[in-house]
């Protein structure tokens, strides 16, 4: 699939498209050196502060990360390094964890972050903030993907057996010290996308369903699961590949593509019927604006100039785009992250943050208005 082949080019050369990564073998990175350093103290608990008032206000020292791969002198993936820094703030701070390992959010100015050495898993949240990490879980057991829950007092997470690499289902964790529980089945073999090489873990726009996307070489499949209900809603079609994200009945998603620029289409998962939105497309973002969800993207029939789309397919405006700068796109399809407030897209060199200073430019979806990260800091 388009993001999952990306990926590969991550792993040998930097920057990278961004792109979901691999299920890749355990490196020789130790659980104690891909610990959180010293200068990360234990979190105290606090309450969470009120989200600001305004789109300015709401991305002065927003979160983001960066995941970048550390070589060793053959060339072969070592371990990776997790880079964390707040929007329009020089003051980055950096991790080492092992080959297997995630981040995902940002969300709620924190940032979720899974290390496993070939041993024992670790879940940590990261206050990128306050600089400072509390460990949710460390257990033997296999954490492969992992993300919070819309409401902030939970985390989803996709196990693997650790010999066999079987899928043991998703399962569900509170925040609070509850007893994990299984909320999602293993997925069962399939023939037609064969072994699976990743899974992401993502969530409706309203937040009431949990999207697992399972992708195998070439092609993807999707799992919808109603947390009020309990229902699960199965999307195996050839014409959709990884999903982009789900807005009520319609699942958006990239084509039946093995790479990029690749078609994007609409399912609506009640119908089976599908739509087209874009016919040749780069990265792309879904995002809920005053005027409804659209998908922004790299639109690579107009030489990949920026387009909006409204779910029915209807074009409804262009943006501007400097040249070197790529749409960044959703955290669960990358390997960087910004915690970005609705109605706003982020551009960056490489579709990924510098190293330095996040994305070059911030963007109002409805009128083009850019906004640069050094206009944000109050």
């Amino acid at each position: 699939p388009p993001l999952l082949a990306a990926a590969a080019i991550a792993v040998l050369v930097a920057p990278a498209v961004a792109g979901p990564p691999r299920t890749r073998s355990m490196g020789p990175a130790s659980i104690r050196a891909a610990s959180v350093p010293a200068e990360l103290p234990a979190c105290r608990p606090q309450p969470r502060p009120r989200p600001a008032a305004g789109v300015e206000a709401s991305l002065a020292g927003a979160a983001w990360y960066r995941l970048d791969p550390v070589l060793d002198a053959a060339g072969g993936l070592e371990s990776q390094r997790l880079v964390v820094g707040r929007v329009g703030r020089r003051g980055v701070f950096e991790l080492p964890l092992a080959v297997e390992s995630f981040a995902s959010g940002p969300a709620g100015g924190r940032i979720l972050v899974g290390n496993d050495d070939g041993r024992r898993s670790t879940l940590r949240i990261l206050d990128v903030g306050k600089r400072c990490a509390t460990v949710v879980h460390e257990g033997r057991g296999l954490i492969r993907r992992a993300v919070f829950d819309p409401s902030g007092n939970g985390i989803v997470e996709l196990r693997l057996d650790r010999s066999s690499r079987a899928d043991l289902g998703v399962w569900s964790r509170s925040l609070d010290g509850t007893k994990p529980r299984r909320i999602l089945d293993p997925l069962a073999p399939n023939a037609r996308i064969g072994r699976v090489f990743a899974t992401e873990l993502s969530w409706s726009t309203d937040g009431r369903r949990l999207v697992v996307t399972s992708c195998g070489e070439s092609f993807c499949l999707a799992r919808i699961l109603d947390r009020s209900s309990g229902r699960v809603s199965t999307v195996d079609d050839p014409r959709v590949g990884e999903v982009i994200g789900l807005v009520d009945d319609d699942l958006i998603a990239y084509g039946g593509c093995p790479w990029l620029p690749c078609e994007i289409v609409a399912m609506n998962i009640g119908t089976g019927g599908v739509r087209d939105l874009a016919g040749v497309a780069g990265l792309a973002a879904l995002s809920v604006t005053d005027a409804g969800a659209v998908v922004v993207l790299e639109d690579f029939e107009r030489r990949g100039s920026l387009r909006v789309v409204r779910l029915d397919g209807t074009p409804l405006r262009a943006l501007p785009r400097d040249p070197g700068l790529r749409l960044v796109p959703a955290p669960d399809r990358a390997l960087a992250g910004i915690e970005l407030p609705a109605g706003v897209i982020a551009l960056a060199e490489g579709s990924r943050p510098s190293r330095l200073l996040v994305p070059a430019t911030f963007m109002n979806i409805a009128d083009g208005r850019r906004v640069p990260a050094a206009e944000v800091v109050r």
